[in-house]
């Protein structure tokens, strides 16, 4: 999956006739997932297959005049086509949990929050569920036994700054379930420092080594990015499915 999809699954400031859902994970082998440093919540890419939905749940903590503010965001990006080249294909309309996601310049999907619905997809937890129109058919995660990672509401409380002169340990307040992989990310001003970890890790330390090159910040962050990810042959086609949780903090980097 190429930049576009990295930058439309959130910057941490953002099926017609039905086919059955396929059990059977699809013969074409996938290759290993890669991610790309993003200054919003990072997450896996695919070069094979034949298209992508992604379920993203952000949770970022700020501090205002003193007072800690959560907020909380959900929604959904989707592209079809080829993921290797980043050329999509118009997929008709696609809704995640019946919100409709907007097709864009370049024929990827997602779903943007409107001045009546700040929150954006508000469900994840009861439900995730997709349908599209090309190729067609329905998913719905409770019925493949998957839903959005949880545990984990907030980055520790204790992470106010980021001393990139020294040793730095990013951490959730508690430990995240229900994930296979786990990113754990620190934005500067001129670069991303990134650790992909195992699904039961609650922290990971940064050198300053690793730090050195992310430049000072008074708006940086941090970011712990939990996804799970299932390869299914849905409509015909061999789709990978994500569910991921970004709890994301703004943070002063030094």
């Amino acid at each position: 999956m190429k930049k576009s999809l990295l930058l439309m699954t959130v910057a941490v400031a953002t099926l017609a006739s039905c086919s059955k859902d396929s059990t059977t994970k699809p013969s074409t082998t996938t290759t290993p997932p890669s991610t790309t440093p993003s200054s919003g919540a990072p997450s896996p890419t695919y070069t094979t297959g034949d298209g992508a939905i992604v379920a993203l749940l952000t949770k970022t903590s700020s501090v205002n005049f003193g007072i800690p503010v959560d907020l909380e965001l959900g929604t959904g990006v989707a592209v079809f086509g080829n993921l290797s080249t980043g050329t999509y294909t118009d997929a008709g309309k696609i809704t995640l949990n019946d919100k409709e996601l907007t097709k864009q310049s370049n024929n990827s999907y997602v779903y943007t929050p409107e001045a009546t619905n700040p929150t954006g997809i508000d469900d994840f937890d009861t439900q995730i569920k997709w349908m599209v129109t090309t190729p067609s058919f329905t998913y719905n995660a409770k019925t493949s036994g998957r839903s959005m990672p949880y545990g984990g509401n907030r980055i520790s409380t204790s992470i106010t700054t980021v001393n990139t002169a020294s040793d730095f340990t990013l951490s959730a307040e508690s430990t995240i379930y229900n994930a296979d992989s786990i990113y754990f990310q620190v934005v500067g001003s001129k670069g991303v420092a990134l650790k992909r970890m195992g699904n039961n890790v609650k922290s990971v330390t940064f050198t300053a080594a690793e730090l050195s090159s992310i430049g000072a910040s008074t708006a940086g962050s941090v970011t712990i990015a939990a996804w799970n990810h299932e390869y299914k042959s849905l409509g015909g086609k061999n789709i990978h499915v994500i569910n991921e949780l970004a709890l994301s903090k703004i943070v002063e980097v030094k």
